[in-house]
This record gives C-alpha cells, structure tokens and sequence, in this order.
C-alpha cells in the first residue's frame, strides 16, 4: 500500500465492518469479517509505520488526517490489540451461544458496536484536529457504555451508567481544555478554520499566550485523565472493567487508556513549546505517583481478580505517567515502551480472567482454585500476566519500568543504551528530593509486587471445587495467549528493530521545542 489507501483502509475499515454487522446474524460471517477487518488493520499499520520512518510525519486526506512517529506508535498498540481481541472473541462469544446465554443479534449488535469503538480510537489517534480528536474520544464512551452492559446485568448496567456519567464529565472538561487552546491559537492566527490543527499549533505555539494555556492544559489533563484512569478520577475502571466482556475490557484497558495517553501526550507537545517543560512534566509526576501509590493500597484488600486487574491499570498507567513527567529521553522512551507493555500484559491478564469466569463461574479470588489442573493453558498466561505486571524479569514490564525509575532517580540516559544488563546496575539519586520520592516508589512497589503474586498465585494450585471441569481443549481463543506470552518475554529481551526505531522517533516528537 502506497499513498492515501493506507489511511483510507485503516479509517474506513472498522466503519465498514459495523455497518456491515448490522445487516447479519451469522456468527461466522460476523467473526470472518471482524478477522478480516483487523488484519487490513494490521496491513495498513504496517505501510503507514514504514512511511513514517522513511519519509517522515505526513498529513492525509485534505489535511484532516495527521501521522507522525508518536501517532503510528499508538495505531500500532490499538492494531496489535484488536487483533489479539478479535481471535479471542470468536471462542469467547461462541462458547455464550452455545450455553444460551447471548443470540445471534446480540452478537451482531456486539460487532457494530465494537467497530465503531475502534473507529473512535483511531480518528482520535490520527485527527490533525485537536476538536476532531475531543468528538472521537468522545464517540468512545457511547460505543463502550453499551459494551460494559453488554450480558444486561443489573451491576452491568451500573458499571455502564457510571461510566457513562464520570467520562462524560471528564470529556466536558477536556472540551473547555480545548476551547481554551482555540481562545489562545485564533488570537495568533486570525484563521478560525486552523485553529485547532496539530500541524499549526505546534508551529505557533511559542507565540500562543502562556497563561491560557495552562489552564487549558490542567482541563485536559483532568479530563482525558478520566479515561487513562488516574487517580482520583479513576473511579468508574473498576466497576467497568467487572462488569464488561473480557474483549471489552482488554480493548479498554489496552486500547482505549492508550489514547488517552496519547490525546494527553498530543496536547502536552503543544504547551511544552510555549511553557517551561516542567510545568506538564510536574503535573504527569503528581497525577501518575498518586496513581500508583492508590493502586498499591487497594491491591492489598481485593478479593474480585478483575477488580484485581483494573487496580493494576491504574497502577501502571500511573508509572507511564512518572515516565512523561520526569521526561528526558529514557523517561519518555520508559513511559511509551511502558503503554506497550502494559496493552500487552492487561490484554493477557482480562483473556485469562474470562477464560477463569467461564469456567468456575465466579469472581471471587478466594474460590477459584487448582486452575492449574483445571485450565493449564490458563493457568500459564495468568502467571506469566501476574508475573510481567508485577514487575520481574525477564518481562519486557520490568524493563520499562526501570527505565522509568533510572530517569526518576537520575539524570537522563540515552535510549540507546536498551540493553537489560545496563540497567540492572545501582542507581544513586542526585538530591535529596528524587531519593525520598525513588525510596517511596520502590517501596510501594514491594507492596504491589507481594499483594499482587499473592493474589494472583492463590488461585493456581489445589483442587479444583466440585462441579468444575478439568483439561482445556486447543481452540482459537488460546491463539493470543500464546502470543502475548511470547510478546512480553520476547520485548523484554530484545526490542525489535522497527519498533525501536518508530519510539526513538515518538520521544523526538515529544521532546521537540
């Protein structure tokens, strides 16, 4: 693919396939098309990462369309995902319509509603407009409210409605964020019509007034923090991610705080170019430490291992957060390698965790056990999910999170230096200050990694409870088990190529002044 048909086929793809799902009720058909459409995705991806590394940033379709590094490097992560959901979801709905539980039109409402949730997430990705961007960010909470409630439970419902509420609110602060930007550029440009263009803002934002935009940043940083989960507007995630589908959920966590990352990321380049870096990077280090200081605390008193998981989002969307906050590029690099592994791991961890439901029908950590004898394959992604966000090698999470705590304790290092030897070294902080803050992230870190195994492991030996079956079949939903198991090990011992290439670029864009 060359030119235009990249950006056509990765935009027009997933809005295709929802109109089509509509229009049947065939299981099969509706999987085969959800397959194919992920894999013109993936082809699409891939001929857009190697432009971007070959010829640069580019803008498409009239200029509506804006893919640099950073924005590839986020359409990577949401392609992977979607594809790893979309060989999951055949085995995982098929298993609810052979109990009964769910009919064909549910299913078909269930794909029309998925594609136009990842079409939501990739206009918000490639939008060179900031407004654009708000409306699909936007387009996302209505796709997945409906998605949460999906099997039409009474919590479901709740789980649906909280989130509806909360993000719908964060969004509105997001919007007053982004007029606030538009107030500042139309005062400079006397052009209404660019105003809110990616590619015009961050050629003029040194002249854009300082003052507006750092109210405009703290609006957005509290509205799109809502959907990355930080802490303390996080409070819809856990119910959301009980309650939802496990696909659903892995896409939420994987995909959609991933973007919301990125929309943060995207406003945060423009402000730097006008504002002392500082003044962002000190709002992502308070957000993301309270994150992840919450999540430690919450780990510890959870007997729900799907709340488990959500805690452990946030967890970890906090330590990428201390990864853009402290900057440099080895905290940068750390905190976008972070997201990676993060959608990697958490996908895992929810796929596990509806294999885990389907079978022992619960929940409840405390009476799920022997799933080693009563799912193996399970019983090994888990671990290996369990494992990789708790932080231990040889996980590919365990070396971007170093990265982040060597950029927190240190003076920055290049990123050049990715090697995992390199960092296993003892890093001393430089002041008093960045040691009392690594000392408390290390810390909780302990705390993370012994209530996080402890829970996790729990479930694994013993003997499976009466009435629960043992031995798992091969099927196609055990596919990207095996491939994010791979994934996480592999990254973690060495980092291909191209995808390094593509996140040195992605910090260049990000730390560009």
């Amino acid at each position: 693919m060359t030119g235009m048909a990249p950006v056509v086929t990765i935009l027009g793809a997933p809005l295709l396939a929802a109109v089509i799902s509509l229009a049947t009720t065939r299981a099969p058909i509706l999987h085969g098309l959800n397959l194919a459409t992920m894999a013109a995705l993936a082809i699409s991806e891939m001929a857009i990462v190697q432009q971007v590394l070959t010829q640069g940033s580019f803008t498409s379709l009239w200029g509506f369309v804006y893919l640099d590094a950073l924005a590839a490097f986020i359409l990577l992560i949401t392609t992977a995902i979607g594809f790893l959901c979309s060989l999951y979801t055949w085995s995982y709905l098929g298993d609810y319509m052979e109990r009964g539980a769910i009919s064909a039109r549910r299913i078909s409402r269930f794909f029309f509603l998925f594609h136009l949730f990842l079409f939501a997430m990739i206009s918000a990705t490639t939008a060179n407009n900031l407004g654009i961007q708000w409306a699909a960010m936007e387009g996302t909470t209505l796709a997945t409210a409906f998605l949460i409630s999906f099997f039409r439970t009474r919590e479901g419902f709740e789980a649906g409605w909280k989130y509806l509420i909360l993000c719908s609110v964060g969004i509105a602060l997001a919007l007053f964020g982004t007029v606030l930007t538009y107030y500042s550029s139309v005062r400079v440009l006397g052009d209404v019509s660019a105003a809110l263009n990616v590619t015009v803002l961050l050629g003029v934002a040194h002249q854009l007034d300082p003052h507006v935009l750092k109210l405009a940043f703290i609006f957005v940083l509290v509205g799109y923090g809502t959907k990355v989960g930080l802490a303390p507007v996080h409070n819809w995630l856990p119910e959301a991610y009980s309650e939802a589908p496990a696909p659903v959920t892995a896409m939420l966590a994987g995909v959609l705080e991933t973007v919301a990352a990125y929309a943060l990321l995207r406003s945060k380049s423009i402000v730097d170019q006008a504002l002392p870096e500082h003044f962002t990077g000190n709002l992502l280090l308070l957000f993301g430490l309270l994150s992840f200081v919450l999540a430690a605390l919450f780990i510890l008193i959870q007997h729900d291992y799907k709340r488990l998981f959500a805690y452990s989002s946030i967890e970890h969307m906090g330590v990428a957060m201390v990864g853009f906050g402290v900057g440099g590029s080895t905290g940068t690099f750390g905190g976008l390698f972070h997201l990676l592994n993060h959608a990697l791991a958490k996908s895992l961890a929810f796929f596990s965790a509806g294999n885990m439901l389907r079978r022992f029908g619960t929940r409840e950590i405390d009476k799920v056990r022997g799933l080693a004898a009563a799912q193996p394959v399970t019983a090994v992604a888990i671990v290996v999910a369990g494992l990789a966000l708790a932080g231990m090698p040889p996980f590919s999470m365990f070396l971007s999170e170093v990265m982040v705590v060597s950029a927190l304790a240190t003076q920055d290092f290049s990123s050049d230096t990715l090697h995992l030897g390199q960092f296993l070294t003892i890093v001393v902080a430089h002041d008093v200050r960045s040691l009392a803050i690594v000392t408390a992230f290390l810390l909780f870190a302990i705390v993370l990694f012994g209530g996080f195994t402890y829970r996790v492991t729990s479930m694994i030996w013993g003997t499976p409870p009466d009435g629960v079956k043992r031995g798992e079949g091969w099927e196609v939903g055990q596919v990207p088990l095996v491939v994010a198991c791979a994934a996480l090990v592999g990254l973690g011992l060495k980092l291909p190529e191209p995808i390094r290439e593509l996140m040195d670029r992605a910090v260049h864009v990000l730390l560009a002044r």
